[in-house]
């Protein structure tokens, strides 16, 4: 006998509820109806009537979990255009700010799954190690806030201060956070409900063109920061990380590995700040023609691109990383127990301000 259940997931990057209907028969899911929200979120409508400084403010503000992210890729699309150079210190803490953000949106996806697995003492440290990075990347931004991130660099400089309470909280969370991984990740009781448990191998996530953690748990090697080498990661490069099994223990090691690298890059470029201006000159006319610029972003890739006419700014486009959609949802969850269903589903980690956002090119 077949029946259809509604399941209704919640992760720290969901804003508004999501729908997925499963068909049960006994107790394994037969088949997934799933078609994300992602509202109407977009911040470029008006992209005409704001200049670069508020597109990338409106690009940071749209998204609680990955805006520095968005902000950054969408400053590389505004210096290309205009051809802006940055300078070396802002660079580097452009990537401070990004690897603090990586650390905050894993760090609190992990919390999510390990509440999924009914573990609520294991979810809490996780949780306090993201509100660590989150306190860090404010003490980083200072007053500016959203607006930090600006076409040619950063808007507020990193005084001596702040950069100690940083570079304190950096390390002391790495510590513990060492720790934690060592005492979770082997235990039998998770090792029995995640090892090969909505598994999305490595030709499914070629197939759907993944990137990010989801892509790296798949066994997939490719991350923007290796890569591209943007602001910089040429000097500050992460080790990459990736799984072969693709399945929620995957996601979750490497989400968890992730965040170690991350402030691992974070402390380093902390201590290593060079000196020197943090913001590079901007053209005094608007100039014509199409910029385009990304960021490897929590969940993956975003991509930005912006025309100019000379007059005024035209459209603004966004591509984020491809995330849980019906087919990957059907991929993943098809054959698996109704009891896994939301295990599942929140270790792929989605982020429903992206999908707004987006506006592809």
């Amino acid at each position: 006998m077949a029946y259809t259940l509604a399941l209704r997931p919640s992760t720290p990057a969901l804003t508004r509820p999501q729908r997925v209907l499963l068909k049960v028969e006994g107790e394994q899911i037969i088949d997934i109806e799933y078609r994300p929200d992602g509202g109407d979120g977009s911040p470029f409508a008006q992209a005409g009537r704001m200049g670069f400084e508020q597109l990338v403010a409106a690009a940071n503000g749209a998204c609680p979990t990955c805006g520095t992210a968005h902000a950054l890729a969408l400053c590389h699309a505004v210096e290309a255009l205009a051809a802006i150079a940055v300078p070396r210190r802002a660079a580097v803490l452009r990537v401070i700010a990004a690897e603090l953000e990586r650390v905050a949106s894993h760090l609190a996806a992990v919390a999510t799954i390990f509440e999924a697995l009914t573990l609520p003492k294991l979810a809490a440290p996780f949780t306090n190690e993201a509100r660590v990075a989150r306190k860090a990347l404010h003490d980083l931004r200072g007053e500016s806030g959203v607006g930090w991130l600006v076409p040619g660099g950063v808007a507020q400089n990193l005084a001596d201060e702040p950069r100690a309470l940083i570079t304190q909280a950096v390390a002391a969370s790495l510590d513990r956070l060492m720790v934690l991984a060592k005492q979770s990740l082997a235990q039998r009781f998770l090792l029995a409900r995640t090892v090969e448990v909505g598994v999305i191998t490595t030709s499914a996530a070629e197939q759907f063109g993944l990137s990010g953690p989801l892509a790296r748990a798949a066994g997939l090697k490719a991350d923007l920061r290796v890569d591209m080498q943007y602001a910089a990661y040429d000097e500050f490069q992460p080790k990459l990380v990736t799984e072969e099994g693709g399945d929620v223990h995957a996601r979750l090691s490497v989400l968890i590995f992730e965040a170690l690298e991350s402030l691992r890059l974070a402390e380093r470029a902390v201590r290593e700040l060079p000196t020197g201006p943090i913001r590079g000159a901007l053209p005094t006319k608007l100039p014509t023609g199409v910029g385009e610029g990304a960021a490897e972003a929590p969940r993956g890739p975003v991509h930005y691109k912006i025309e100019a006419n000379g007059q005024r700014l035209g459209t603004v486009g966004c591509r984020p990383a491809p995330q849980i959609d019906r087919l990957l949802a059907r991929a993943a969850l098809v054959n698996a127990t109704v009891d896994d269903a939301a295990l599942i589903f929140v270790s792929t980690d989605p982020c429903d301000t992206c999908l707004g956002m987006t506006h592809d090119f």
